[in-house]
Protein backbone atom coordinates (compact mmCIF):
# COMPACT_ATOMS: atom_id res chain seq x y z
CA UNK A 1 0.00 0.00 0.00
CA UNK A 2 1.42 3.51 -0.69
CA UNK A 3 1.36 6.29 2.06
CA UNK A 4 -0.53 9.19 2.02
CA UNK A 5 2.26 12.24 1.25
CA UNK A 6 1.32 16.02 1.44
CA UNK A 7 -0.26 16.35 -1.76
CA UNK A 8 -0.51 12.57 -2.31
CA UNK A 9 -3.39 10.13 -2.29
CA UNK A 10 -3.28 6.49 -1.75
CA UNK A 11 -3.51 3.50 -4.22
CA UNK A 12 -7.09 2.99 -4.15
CA UNK A 13 -7.72 6.57 -4.07
CA UNK A 14 -5.59 6.86 -7.39
CA UNK A 15 -7.78 3.51 -8.82
CA UNK A 16 -10.81 4.96 -7.95
CA UNK A 17 -10.58 7.82 -10.54
CA UNK A 18 -11.49 5.30 -12.87
CA UNK A 19 -14.29 3.55 -13.40
CA UNK A 20 -14.66 0.22 -15.43
CA UNK A 21 -16.48 0.64 -18.79
CA UNK A 22 -17.28 -2.59 -20.87
CA UNK A 23 -14.90 -2.61 -23.87
CA UNK A 24 -16.45 -1.96 -27.23
CA UNK A 25 -16.37 -5.06 -29.14
CA UNK A 26 -13.22 -5.41 -31.44
CA UNK A 27 -13.90 -5.82 -35.09
CA UNK A 28 -12.09 -8.25 -36.93
CA UNK A 29 -12.40 -9.28 -40.62
CA UNK A 30 -10.72 -12.59 -40.44
CA UNK A 31 -11.12 -14.33 -37.15
CA UNK A 32 -9.97 -18.21 -38.05
CA UNK A 33 -6.72 -19.55 -36.94
CA UNK A 34 -4.14 -19.57 -39.73
CA UNK A 35 -2.85 -23.23 -40.45
CA UNK A 36 -0.65 -22.88 -43.18
CA UNK A 37 0.97 -19.61 -44.43
CA UNK A 38 3.30 -19.44 -48.03
CA UNK A 39 4.44 -16.29 -48.94
CA UNK A 40 6.99 -15.65 -52.13
CA UNK A 41 8.50 -12.48 -53.59
CA UNK A 42 10.17 -11.91 -57.03
CA UNK A 43 11.81 -9.16 -58.72
CA UNK A 44 9.42 -8.15 -61.89
CA UNK A 45 12.81 -7.99 -63.74
CA UNK A 46 13.74 -11.38 -63.59
CA UNK A 47 10.21 -12.48 -64.92
CA UNK A 48 10.82 -9.91 -67.71
CA UNK A 49 14.69 -11.25 -68.85
CA UNK A 50 13.14 -14.33 -68.96
CA UNK A 51 10.23 -14.00 -70.89
CA UNK A 52 12.59 -11.43 -73.12
CA UNK A 53 15.36 -14.54 -73.47
CA UNK A 54 13.34 -17.37 -74.05
CA UNK A 55 9.45 -16.01 -75.32
CA UNK A 56 6.89 -18.22 -75.89
CA UNK A 57 8.60 -21.44 -74.92
CA UNK A 58 8.99 -20.24 -71.20
CA UNK A 59 5.68 -18.16 -71.08
CA UNK A 60 4.19 -21.41 -72.60
CA UNK A 61 5.85 -24.09 -70.34
CA UNK A 62 4.45 -21.85 -67.01
CA UNK A 63 1.63 -19.73 -67.56
CA UNK A 64 -1.68 -21.09 -68.98
CA UNK A 65 -3.60 -19.49 -72.14
CA UNK A 66 -6.04 -17.85 -69.67
CA UNK A 67 -3.21 -16.44 -67.33
CA UNK A 68 -1.70 -15.25 -70.33
CA UNK A 69 -4.72 -13.41 -71.51
CA UNK A 70 -5.54 -12.03 -67.79
CA UNK A 71 -2.09 -10.34 -67.91
CA UNK A 72 -2.25 -9.15 -71.35
CA UNK A 73 -2.07 -5.17 -70.47
CA UNK A 74 0.57 -2.17 -70.04
CA UNK A 75 1.73 -3.57 -66.48
CA UNK A 76 2.14 -7.26 -68.17
CA UNK A 77 5.51 -8.05 -66.47
CA UNK A 78 4.08 -6.86 -63.31
CA UNK A 79 1.29 -8.70 -64.05
CA UNK A 80 2.56 -12.08 -64.93
CA UNK A 81 5.22 -11.86 -61.64
CA UNK A 82 2.49 -11.61 -59.43
CA UNK A 83 1.49 -14.94 -60.25
CA UNK A 84 4.46 -16.47 -60.26
CA UNK A 85 5.18 -15.62 -56.67
CA UNK A 86 1.68 -16.98 -56.56
CA UNK A 87 1.73 -20.04 -57.60
CA UNK A 88 5.11 -20.61 -55.81
CA UNK A 89 3.02 -19.37 -52.41
CA UNK A 90 0.54 -22.10 -53.18
CA UNK A 91 3.36 -24.64 -53.71
CA UNK A 92 4.41 -23.88 -50.27
CA UNK A 93 1.60 -24.96 -48.61
CA UNK A 94 1.14 -28.52 -50.39
CA UNK A 95 2.62 -31.61 -49.14
CA UNK A 96 5.78 -32.08 -50.48
CA UNK A 97 4.78 -35.37 -52.32
CA UNK A 98 3.59 -35.17 -55.67
CA UNK A 99 4.19 -31.47 -56.06
CA UNK A 100 2.47 -30.34 -59.03
CA UNK A 101 4.70 -28.07 -61.86
CA UNK A 102 4.03 -24.10 -61.92
CA UNK A 103 1.95 -24.59 -65.38
CA UNK A 104 -0.13 -27.25 -63.03
CA UNK A 105 -1.18 -24.02 -61.13
CA UNK A 106 -3.60 -21.68 -62.17
CA UNK A 107 -4.24 -18.20 -60.83
CA UNK A 108 -7.41 -17.64 -61.78
CA UNK A 109 -9.96 -15.17 -60.87
CA UNK A 110 -12.22 -16.04 -58.84
CA UNK A 111 -16.18 -15.24 -58.29
CA UNK A 112 -15.99 -12.07 -56.84
CA UNK A 113 -12.38 -10.78 -58.54
CA UNK A 114 -10.43 -11.92 -55.42
CA UNK A 115 -7.72 -14.72 -57.10
CA UNK A 116 -8.14 -18.23 -56.47
CA UNK A 117 -5.80 -21.60 -57.28
CA UNK A 118 -6.48 -23.81 -59.49
CA UNK A 119 -4.58 -26.99 -58.77
CA UNK A 120 -4.55 -29.60 -61.63
CA UNK A 121 -7.59 -28.51 -63.17
CA UNK A 122 -9.81 -28.30 -59.48
CA UNK A 123 -9.61 -25.19 -57.69
CA UNK A 124 -8.81 -24.71 -54.38
CA UNK A 125 -11.47 -22.31 -52.30
CA UNK A 126 -9.99 -23.05 -49.01
CA UNK A 127 -6.99 -21.24 -49.98
CA UNK A 128 -6.89 -17.75 -49.92
CA UNK A 129 -5.11 -15.68 -51.78
CA UNK A 130 -3.49 -11.94 -52.36
CA UNK A 131 -0.95 -10.55 -54.66
CA UNK A 132 0.57 -7.05 -55.11
CA UNK A 133 2.72 -5.72 -57.28
CA UNK A 134 4.73 -2.73 -58.12
CA UNK A 135 7.26 -1.23 -60.63
CA UNK A 136 10.22 -3.55 -59.04
CA UNK A 137 8.70 -6.31 -56.96
CA UNK A 138 5.88 -8.89 -56.80
CA UNK A 139 4.61 -10.48 -53.99
CA UNK A 140 1.92 -13.39 -52.93
CA UNK A 141 0.77 -14.58 -49.78
CA UNK A 142 -1.11 -17.66 -49.69
CA UNK A 143 -3.21 -19.21 -46.40
CA UNK A 144 -5.51 -21.56 -45.56
CA UNK A 145 -7.14 -21.37 -41.64
CA UNK A 146 -7.01 -24.39 -39.06
CA UNK A 147 -9.71 -27.33 -40.35
CA UNK A 148 -9.47 -26.35 -43.80
CA UNK A 149 -6.14 -28.03 -44.93
CA UNK A 150 -6.00 -31.96 -45.27
CA UNK A 151 -3.19 -33.97 -46.99
CA UNK A 152 -4.01 -32.42 -50.10
CA UNK A 153 -5.90 -29.35 -51.73
CA UNK A 154 -9.84 -29.74 -52.05
CA UNK A 155 -12.28 -28.86 -54.34
CA UNK A 156 -15.13 -26.98 -52.19
CA UNK A 157 -17.85 -29.52 -53.38
CA UNK A 158 -17.10 -31.82 -50.84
Amino acid sequence: MWTRAAGQTTRMGLLSRFTARPHPPRLSCYTEIVKQLGVDIVAVARIRALGERYGERFLNRVYSTSELSTCDRPDRWQCLAGRWAAKEAVIKLLPPTDLPTLREVEIAPGPEGAPIAVIRGTPWFNCSLSISHEREYAVAVAMVSQGEYGSTYESGDS
